[in-house]
This record gives structure tokens, C-alpha cells and sequence, in this order.
């Protein structure tokens, strides 16, 4: 599992992918990202924002990993699925609004070691 969350956390960090966790444009509920269809079966996951999250001094984005269904994602993100259904949470992650590539990436990190 672990494997194939590290090659999710190392394509969101690719070209501005990561900008989309610091500075969302879709509405609560939706996929932050990847938003492609074949993205998701892909990795496997997706990223659904959730409410902003008040913090000491700024805002927080607070995200949701969520399994994809499909026949063509990493087997140990399907049995995952498979025991907890495709709406389950993985893991909450925490951006920092208007955070670096580098606060996004340390979230991402983070998120994975608690599934």
C-alpha cells in the first residue's frame, strides 16, 4: 500500500498539480484532484475537499482520500476498498492555504503514514 500512496503523493507534486491543494477552485464535496476518470483508476485515489479548518492563524483546506473503484487500480488500494466501500475515508489531509509545494508535500506524507 505504502508503495503505491508514495507514487500518489510523487504525481501531485508533478507540473502545478500541487497547486491545487493550497488554492482549490472546485466547491466542497468534489475532487480536488485528479480529476480525470482515468487518473483516478490510475492512482487509485482522489482527493475530495471538505470544509476550510479554522487554525490558530490562518485557514486550513481539509481534504479527504478516498478509494476509486474500478478493475484497474493498485491491488492493495482494491482490498482496501473492498473491506471499507469506495466512499470510506484513507486519511484527512491538511493544507495550508496558500501554502508551498513543500507544506503540501509534508501533508501528503503525513496523510499516507496514517493509513
Amino acid at each position: 500500500m505504502k508503495k503505491a500512496l508514495k507514487a500518489v503523493v510523487t504525481a501531485a507534486m508533478k507540473d502545478n498539480n500541487w497547486e491545487k491543494f493550497t488554492k482549490p477552485t472546485v466547491k466542497e464535496g468534489k475532487t480536488t484532484w485528479p480529476q480525470a476518470a482515468n487518473d483516478q483508476e490510475k492512482y487509485g485515489v482522489r482527493f475530495d475537499r471538505d470544509t476550510a479548518k479554522e487554525a490558530a492563524n490562518s485557514t486550513d483546506h481539509k481534504f479527504f482520500m478516498q478509494p476509486n473503484s474500478g478493475k484497474g487500480i493498485p491491488s492493495s488500494i482494491k482490498r482496501w476498498r473492498d473491506r471499507h466501500g469506495t466512499h470510506a475515508n484513507m486519511a484527512e489531509v491538511i493544507v495550508k492555504k496558500d501554502g508551498t509545494k513543500e507544506d503540501v508535500k509534508a501533508a501528503l506524507e503525513q496523510a499516507i503514514e496514517t493509513v
